[in-house]
């Protein structure tokens, strides 16, 4: 398959993840064919694209008319799978993240056209676990884009063992096609490279509270007003290089030693989910959202990412 093949793509599942990556194909001239349960859900969808498509006119990050790019999303129920994906060259299931239902939905799709390239949007599994039995794993490819993903720029592409070169490479054109900022995972590894460093920051965040050092909120407001702040403009290494790094290397002897190193979960943090306060979806978490809406916050976090799309888009020109 070659990315001038690639006209028409599907998304299998329309939930947290693949409304938003739905947006990104229609945004890029793409047909696209949305793919669920009920008509409920497509209809939730697509009304989730259009509140989506108005906030990008608002911060100026659409060259053709919402109407317009609305016009490439076709909505199709599960029992129209055939019909569905039907002259589509590239398929992206984005079903939830449990391993056998994934692992079902891909052995349905190993008879369709060879050619067509099959995508998961997997965040947690290796390509190699979804595809076991697969007869045609070579055209599979990870490709884990990030909430909410018609903002974030970065997908990362991952490979299985069996994974074909050909279908990596096209994938990375296509995604570059879309607009998005593509990373080769360049080994199979659990958590890809971002999942892994969100684990890190997290373990040594749960420390930190359970030791009684910083509060929850304490610990955003560092992570945004400092770190965070820059990250977009300057990556860890680059940061690193500025600094110097023999400067880095003496002060990483000292902090290492400290850093949280267990492989267990936090107890509080277990405790914390038994309880029923996961998070945002519960009214409570971290934080207590509890009369507040879910799709106020949501949508105010959009619109601040939104701000510094527009300027990382200025810088990479």
């Amino acid at each position: 398959m070659k990315l001038e093949d690639i006209q028409r793509v599907a998304i299998i599942g329309t939930g947290t993840m693949g409304a938003g990556i739905a947006q990104c194909f229609a945004q890029a001239g793409l047909a696209v064919h949305v793919i669920d349960q009920s008509q409920e859900i497509l209809d939730h969808c697509l009304s989730r694209i259009a509140d989506s498509l108005k906030l990008f006119v608002e911060f100026g990050l659409l060259q053709e008319s919402p109407a317009l790019i609305q016009t490439r999303i076709k909505p199709f129920l599960s029992r129209d799978m055939g019909r569905a994906i039907k002259d589509c060259a590239f398929i992206i299931e984005s079903i939830p993240e449990i391993l056998e239902l994934k692992k079902e939905l891909l052995l349905k799709l190993d008879s369709c056209d060879p050619g067509i390239i099959l995508s998961s949007n997997t965040s947690t599994f290796t390509v190699s676990s979804l595809t076991e039995g697969m007869r045609t794993a070579g055209r599979v490819v990870g490709t884990h884009f990030f909430f909410p993903p018609q903002i974030i720029p970065l997908v990362e592409i991952h490979r299985g063992q069996a994974t074909v070169e050909e279908s990596i490479e096209t994938t990375r054109k296509l995604m570059l096609r879309i607009g998005k900022k593509p990373i080769l995972v360049r080994k199979e590894i659990l958590g890809f490279v971002v999942n892994r460093l969100q684990a890190a920051i997290g373990r040594e965040a749960n420390c930190l509270l359970e030791q009684g050092v910083v509060t929850p909120e304490e610990f955003d407001l560092a992570a945004r007003a400092s770190y965070g702040f820059r990250l977009a403009n300057v990556g860890p290494l680059a940061q690193a290089d500025m600094n110097g790094l023999d400067t880095k290397m003496r002060s990483d002897e000292l902090t290492y030693k400290e850093l949280c190193s267990s492989t267990e979960l936090s107890r509080a943090f277990v405790e914390k989910v038994k309880r029923g306060e996961t998070g945002l979806k519960a009214g409570k978490g971290f934080y207590d959202y509890r009369g507040k809406s879910a799709e106020r916050i949501i949508n105010e976090m959009e619109r601040n990412l939104l701000k510094q799309l527009v300027l990382f888009k200025q810088r990479e020109g």
